[in-house]
C-alpha cells in the first residue's frame, strides 16, 4: 500500500490554489466537480493534496494535520518567511534527530515541514 492523497475541505478554493502554489511550490494536477462540489488536486513530486470546496465549514480545519519531508528545513523556511508565510510553532529540534516546523493554511489546517 503507498499514499495516495490527502484531502482538505476549503473555503476558497482559488485562494487555496493559490496558497499552495505559492507558498509549497504544488501545481495543480486535475480539476473537477464531483456532485456538485469543485475539488482540485495539486501535486509536488510524490506529495498529493485534493482541496474540497466547501461553503459549508462550520470551524478552520485546524484538526486537519499535513507533514512533509523536506531535505533542507532552513531553506523552506527562508522561501516561505520571503513570501510572507510565518511558522506558528517552532521550529524544534527532537529528541530523535527530526527538526520539525509548523505553518498554519488558510482554512486553520496545520502544515508541518519535517527534515531527518
Amino acid at each position: 500500500m503507498r499514499w495516495h492523497h490527502g484531502g482538505i475541505e476549503v473555503g476558497n478554493l482559488d485562494e487555496s490554489i493559490r496558497f499552495y502554489e505559492s507558498m509549497f511550490e504544488f501545481a495543480i494536477e486535475q480539476f473537477l466537480t464531483l456532485n456538485g462540489e469543485k475539488i482540485a488536486f495539486l501535486k509536488n513530486e510524490d506529495v498529493r493534496i485534493e482541496l474540497i470546496e466547501s461553503k459549508d465549514i462550520a470551524a478552520p480545519s485546524n484538526s486537519v494535520h499535513l507533514a512533509w519531508q523536506v531535505d533542507d528545513i532552513e531553506g523552506w523556511m527562508k522561501r516561505l518567511r520571503e513570501k510572507g508565510l510565518l511558522p506558528s510553532e517552532g521550529p524544534y529540534n527532537l529528541k530523535n534527530g527530526l527538526v520539525a516546523v509548523f505553518y498554519e493554511g488558510l482554512d486553520g489546517e496545520v502544515i508541518e515541514l519535517v527534515q531527518c
